[in-house]
């Protein structure tokens, strides 16, 4: 599943330098340990990170005594000045030229690790490609990325995202892998409440045969998507059905987390008019609207006049909000939540 029409890096890059996206990591520490496995991979080995989204695996590579480290400069190696770019800049910046100009200045590595950055590639191929001259001969890459597959088929539309241009799933990633010419040697995925983490260690050399790339067909992988693509006017009806119900029956709503997941489930079930507020307790976000549905943005003292409160939250932080917020449940107040696949999901939830 693709878009097939992304927005240039310049309309999807941030306009706040105070905006910052959380990727679920308790899965690092297996991880590294599992890197460190690897041949050629042993105290003297030159691991790079590609992005900011590496500084976590690399300081666990750091207290596990590996000091020949280092993390691709935005400014001096990556040439993107703007201190708002983000993924979506760095995907477009990284050329074949750019690679081999950081491979003679940086020398190349021996594990490069690419976190959350191949899903927002344009053209993953080339990205990849350039991506294999920062990697030695038999070197290593590390790619990690959301495992789409759990809310595709759940048909839960607030993970579709302007940022994300491919989502991918286990097979997917296996055959884009080999399409690329790469050896993958192992799909690993890490599973959370919500959003799996989907790893893909590969060597840079000849792709051979991917035990078990086979269990899934094209044929069923391409069914899933339309079920995805047709039911989506089925749900969008049943959400404004349900949201006049409450605001009929005189009941206040408002979602808490004013992020990306938020802004698509008010826009794309086309909530806002039964929508009081978003909540959100930074103060940044207070200053400003939320896109596209222009509603007001609050902190959490709002929710002392809201009945149904809709939880747009990763699991930690949702746990948090539910733990401080015990006066809205004893005077009556419902906590739901967006997401299809939680056991507090609104796509369940009846008008009552």
């Amino acid at each position: 599943m693709q878009l097939v029409d992304p927005m240039p890096p310049a309309v999807v890059k941030s306009q706040f330098e105070w905006v910052t996206y959380n990727e679920p990591e308790g899965h690092l520490d297996n991880l590294t340990a599992r890197l460190e496995r690897l041949p050629g991979i042993g105290p003297a080995a030159r691991i790079v990170g590609l992005t900011y989204k590496d500084d976590t695996t690399l300081s666990r590579f750091n207290r596990r005594g590996y000091s020949n480290t280092y993390r691709l400069d935005m400014k001096a190696d990556l040439k993107l000045q703007d201190a708002c770019a983000g993924l979506e800049s760095i995907q477009a910046m990284l050329t074949g030229a750019l690679a081999s100009e950081l491979a003679a200045r940086h020398g190349r590595a021996d594990l490069l690790l690419v976190r959350h950055v191949l899903e927002h590639a344009h053209d993953p191929a080339a990205f990849v490609a350039a991506l294999r001259e920062l990697v030695k001969p038999g070197g290593h890459m590390l790619f990690e990325m959301p495992d789409s597959a759990k809310f595709i088929a759940a048909c839960d539309y607030s993970f579709i995202w302007e940022e994300h241009i491919t989502y991918f799933s286990e097979e997917t990633l296996a055959a884009f892998i080999s399409g690329a010419g790469l050896e993958l040697r192992e799909t690993i995925t890490y599973s959370y409440p919500l959003e799996d983490s989907l790893i893909g260690i590969v060597q840079n050399g000849e792709k051979t045969a991917i035990a078990g790339s086979e269990r899934v067909s094209p044929e069923s992988l391409v069914a899933g998507g339309q079920v995805f693509a047709q039911r989506f006017s089925e749900l969008q009806s049943r959400m404004q059905s349900l949201f006049r119900a409450w605001r009929d029956s005189g009941k206040r709503i408002a979602i808490f987390g004013a992020g990306h997941l938020a802004t698509k489930f008010i826009n794309l079930f086309a909530l806002t008019d039964f929508i009081e507020c978003v909540i959100d307790d930074n103060p940044h976000k207070q200053a400003v609207l939320m896109p596209g549905s222009r509603l007001p943005i609050r902190g959490s003292g709002a929710l002392t006049d809201v009945d149904v409160c809709l939880l747009s939250l990763n699991f930690e932080s949702e746990q948090k909000v539910l733990a401080k917020n015990q006066p809205f449940l004893d005077r009556g107040g419902q906590f739901l939540s967006i997401f299809a696949l939680s056991p507090k999901t609104v796509y369940s939830a009846s008008a009552a």
